[in-house]
């Protein structure tokens, strides 16, 4: 229950702030742990459709295709994801 309370905040949220790419995301967060992928992958798409750079949000999509079965669209999301986070901030063995 605690994220289909978040999403109603998200969507409030987003009335006063429509291009805040970080709620968009946080909106695919909140559809991803309620499995509802396919809702998810649209919210992330919204995200870096906003902000291009925002590596949280292409992982995420990422996440959401790869749940669907959409394997390949899913790598080409964690491959951009990869290519906006510099190689010396990513996390040790992750290369």
């Amino acid at each position: 229950m605690e994220f289909e309370e978040a999403i109603e905040k998200f969507e409030a949220a987003l009335k006063q702030a429509p291009d805040n790419a970080e709620i968009w995301a946080s909106w695919g967060v909140a559809l991803v742990q309620l499995q509802r992928f396919a809702e998810a992958a649209e919210k992330f798409q919204k995200s870096v459709e906003l902000q291009p750079k925002y590596e949280s949000a292409w992982y995420g999509w990422g996440l959401a295709l790869t749940a669907q079965g959409k394997k390949e669209e899913a790598a080409e999301k964690f491959k951009k994801a990869q290519e906006i986070v510099p190689a010396c901030q990513r996390p040790a063995g992750s290369e």
